[in-house]
């Protein structure tokens, strides 16, 4: 056929000459997310999807061309949302427990703004997926392993920091932890009742204030409140210890004209700069 017959693009174009097939893929995803949270995907079908968007079949498949790959790229597009909503806030803390503090309070914050309108991801996924193969099975089953590994991985931090006891199992702090998450989330979708995640995080608290060492006091665990305020507190700590320490290094300020101490022809000042960056580092 000559060019004037060729068949369109699927990526049809809005005034301006910009394709519109990013943005229905991200409007059909965003759907099947729903879609999933709140049924499974088992209920996740390119007809009920077409149905629920006014779309054609056919023009779905222009962007899905089976089943799986709307599975996977809806699990894919699922795990962007929960890296956003609940590993990326960690970040903002220092390490630690503050960290693991997040993480959790992060995972219920979560559920409570109803980011999934439904109880299936990350957790009825995992246990429908956990003991089957496939490459949609081993997607939920990779989320559920790297959530675990965050957890466990920001248990052992705030050891290493000795903020909780060095000597407690990790795997068996990142199990508690993890078991208050489900147990919050399980009783929210059995009584409806948004208070249990307040309980949820008080329960939290109850388990880092009977780690925690001599190094955090006691009181800053027994509200919310005092507890905000310490990690708050800790955090403009944290921040103005370079500076500290780069005071501490400098000592008194030099004579006018006197040489740096770093300049490379005195080797012997630099040596007591080395000398002094050693003694901070092992503060």
């Amino acid at each position: 056929m000559g060019p004037l017959f060729r068949r369109k693009s699927h990526g049809t174009t809005k005034a301006g000459g910009t394709s519109k097939g990013p943005e229905t893929r991200r409007r059909i995803l965003a759907h099947s997310m729903r879609v999933a949270a709140s049924h499974g995907l088992a209920g996740l079908t390119i007809g009920r999807l077409a149905r629920d968007l006014n779309m054609s079949k056919s023009g779905l498949f222009a962007h899905f061309r089976s089943k799986r790959v709307l599975e996977l790229a809806t699990i894919n597009e699922a795990r962007k949302v929960f890296t956003s909503q609940v590993l990326v806030p960690a970040t903002a803390g220092n390490e630690g427990i503050e960290r693991l503090w997040i993480l959790c309070d992060s995972w219920l914050a979560h559920i409570e703004r109803r980011v999934f309108p439904g109880g299936y991801f990350f957790t009825g996924a995992f246990f429908e997926c956990a003991e089957r193969s496939g490459a949609v099975e081993a997607e939920i089953n990779a989320m559920a392993r790297d959530w675990w590994n965050i957890l466990k991985s920001a248990v052992l931090k705030a050891q290493d920091r000795k903020e909780i006891d060095p000597t407690a199992d990790a795997r068996r702090v990142s199990f508690d932890l993890n078991g208050i998450l489900m147990a919050a989330f399980w009783a929210f979708l059995v009584e409806k009742d948004p208070e249990i995640f307040g309980e949820g995080r008080i329960a939290v608290r109850a388990k880092l204030e009977s780690l925690a060492t001599k190094r955090i006091p006691v009181s800053v665990f027994k509200s919310e409140d005092a507890w905000k305020g310490y990690l708050n507190g800790k955090r403009v700590r944290e921040k103005e210890k370079p500076l500290s320490a780069l005071r501490r290094l400098g000592g008194k300020k030099a004579p006018p004209g006197a040489p740096s101490s770093l300049q490379p022809k005195l080797p012997e000042k630099r040596k007591g700069v080395l000398d002094g960056l050693r003694s901070l580092t092992q503060k």
